[in-house]
């Protein structure tokens, strides 16, 4: 039933060809090799795989993420096509972002930026 869903979803992505409105003018047609399709109701479900996988492959040593018990973690937030990483210091975020890059994920940087927060806790 899996490779079934799979092939469907596929099947829809193959061979898809798009047009542009540019000027008032419909461009010619030219073929969608990468992304989700837009507004399509399973795009959304289709990126929150891809980043699942890549962050589950990616994954490298140590703590990276905030500790929620002695066996969960959380690294990263996803929401929709938006994604935060999570580390203590600044060399495990460089580490993150390099493992992710090393499995496909782009960072686009200009879209991207870094927030410190300087939390200290009175519980040991």
């Amino acid at each position: 039933m899996l490779q079934e869903i799979v092939n469907i979803m596929q099947n829809s992505y193959d061979g898809l060809h798009c047009k542009i409105v540019h000027g008032g003018q419909l461009t010619k047609s030219f073929e969608v090799k990468t992304g989700v399709r837009q507004g399509c109701l399973l795009s959304p479900f289709l990126f929150l795989l891809v980043i699942e996988w890549i962050m589950k492959t990616s994954k490298s040593e140590g703590k990276h993420g905030i500790q929620w018990t002695s066996r969960m973690q959380l690294d990263d937030l996803d929401f929709a096509d938006d994604l935060a990483l999570l580390s203590h210091t600044q060399q495990q975020m460089q580490e993150k972002m390099t493992s992710v890059a090393a499995v496909g994920l782009n960072i686009h940087k200009g879209e991207s930026n870094i927030q410190h927060s300087m939390h200290q806790s009175n519980h040991t």
